[in-house]
């Protein structure tokens, strides 16, 4: 008889001033008693344009690998403007130290919109509006069109990104939705998009993916427990 409890372990490196990445992913996975999900924190360094590897995350992966996940995530972006081969190396390092499959939330994004069939985005980003430019040329480089962007006037830390308004999140998708756009991105984990998203994608029409989201989702596909979960948008209802 197995043992009582959730039967899949998630494990997830979170920045340590990110205060989203748990409450969300408890809230999508509402229904899924049969998922239990581990965390492991860290501190970003202080440049954006540092990029993360072992040296950064310190013992949280090691911690993460005493409990034996089925899948690891990093739960950052940075690999969308410091380059996602960064991340693939950083995924083989995850992969070797716990023992589980690794993707992080830049590459959770990729994968998303291959899923979705999506090559033209309209990217919304939290941070300084200098990185947008950097995020068009790194997505370029892997087949995606960055058609528009948005981003706030002020330049936000990562705590005041999480205590953003449903209105001003609301303000920073609404520019997003152009006529040439196939889906909208949400980059940046500490951004609240993702309650927003499903009644985005019922108004206007495209797909939201909100990069916390895209997390989980391909957590799910990498421990083989992916099911459609409604309610969050199109992505989690894509298995």
């Amino acid at each position: 008889m197995p043992a009582p409890g959730p039967a899949v372990r998630l494990g997830v490196l979170v920045p340590s001033s990110n205060s989203n990445a748990e409450t969300l992913t408890a809230a999508l996975l509402a229904t899924r008693s049969d998922i239990g999900v581990h965390y492991s924190r860290f501190r970003l360094p202080p440049d954006l344009g540092d990029p993360i590897d072992a040296s950064v995350l310190g013992e949280a992966p090691s911690l993460l690998a005493d409990v034996e996940p089925d899948a690891v995530a990093f739960h950052g972006t940075s690999g969308t403007w410091v380059g996602l081969d960064g991340d693939r190396r950083l995924c083989a390092e995850l992969a070797e130290g716990t023992g589980a499959p690794a993707t992080t939330a830049s590459l959770a994004v990729v994968e998303a919109l291959a899923a979705l069939s999506v090559t033209r985005v309209a990217v919304v980003f939290p941070g300084p509006a200098s990185i947008l430019p950097l995020i068009s040329d790194e997505y370029a480089r892997h087949g995606l069109d960055v058609v528009a962007t948005s981003s706030p006037e002020a330049v936000l830390a990562n705590p005041e990104i999480a205590r953003l308004g449903a209105d001003d999140i609301g303000a920073l998708l609404r520019p997003a939705f152009v006529p040439d756009a196939e889906a909208v991105v949400c980059i940046g984990t500490n951004l609240r998009s993702a309650y927003l998203a499903a009644a985005f994608e019922r108004e206007l029409g495209l797909p939201v993916v909100d990069s916390a989201v895209a997390t989980l989702w391909e957590l799910l596909r990498l421990a083989g427990a992916a099911k459609p979960v409604s309610g969050w948008g199109r992505l989690m209802e894509t298995v």
